[in-house]
């Protein structure tokens, strides 16, 4: 279920997608973009391995529910869900939360 976990100017989600497209895998941070029309998935991976050992941590989808939106596929909230699944969504949410900052990236 996709779920809307933060509305922002257009501009601003331009912003993160690009801060992401700079900082790939290939160029040394940790995401994964891929680019579809208008919508931009985003994986996150953890930093803490080595380049080959790379996991994802999950994904977050920009322009998907609308311009300007990012958004999560959240697990239905009577589900039980794994703790290490909602530890990563958590690790998730700290990530789009650093990007929005203006001074950063």
């Amino acid at each position: 279920m996709h779920t809307v976990y933060k509305a922002l100017a257009p501009e601003d989600v331009e912003r993160i997608i690009a801060y992401c497209q700079n900082h790939t895998i290939q160029k040394g941070g940790v995401f994964e973009v891929y680019p579809d029309g208008k919508v931009t998935m985003v994986v996150v991976n953890s930093e803490d391995e080595p380049l080959e050992n790379f996991l994802p941590l999950g994904a977050f989808y920009c322009n998907y529910l609308g311009p300007g939106i990012i958004s999560l596929e959240e697990e239905d909230p009577d589900h039980d869900g794994m703790p290490s699944a909602q530890n990563h969504l958590k690790a998730i949410k700290q990530t789009i939360d650093i990007l929005i900052e203006p001074d950063h990236p």
